[in-house]
């Protein structure tokens, strides 16, 4: 599947969503669409200032999908918290300054991040980064383009969210 075809089956089920006043944490609004992705010269300057190139997927993703344009939504269920809203696709570069964070907490936990990708098959010496892409997932970047797992980071807790950038958005999106 490509990522234009998730993005398409995405907002259809975006489309139909209710949302769930029992339900802790964030929901994706109905009718919440994908922006525009960026320009391939956008694309290249964001590879210099990550100082690394990005794999081929992700670069699909960019070219196809912008982050969404109606912000998540956060409902207390128990009425003790006022209603929540929150932007969780992070757009660069005018997010680099938001996600320093995650990377402070990506080295900080690293032989957590070493050992969930040693698990998984990755072969951990050939990272040359790693991408904040949506709350705690994090795109993480190999010399070979065409590896692109994503890890969910909580602190020390950390997993496999996607084999490769494909499977992570299906399982982000397409899981409603």
């Amino acid at each position: 599947m490509t990522i234009k075809e998730i993005k398409y089956k995405a907002e259809k089920i975006f489309e139909k969503n209710k949302l769930q006043n029992d339900v802790y944490g964030f929901q994706i609004q109905p009718n919440t669409k994908f922006l525009k992705g960026i320009s391939r010269k956008e694309i290249d300057k964001l590879e210099t200032i990550f100082g690394f190139d990005f794999p081929w997927e992700y670069r699909e993703m960019l070219l196809n999908i912008g982050g969404l344009d109606t912000q998540e939504i956060s409902i207390d269920p128990d009425g003790e918290v006022e209603v929540e809203f929150h932007n969780f696709f992070y757009q660069y570069p005018r997010d680099i300054e938001k996600v320093q964070h995650l990377f402070e907490d990506i080295n900080a936990n690293m032989m957590f991040v070493e050992e969930a990708l040693t698990e998984a098959g990755f072969d951990v010496s050939k990272v040359v980064g790693y991408i904040p892409i949506y709350y705690h997932r994090i795109l993480v970047v190999f010399k070979n383009k065409y590896l692109s797992p994503v890890i969910s980071a909580w602190g020390a807790d950390i997993i496999i969210y996607g084999n490769n950038l494909e499977e992570y958005l299906k399982n982000e999106f397409l899981r409603y």
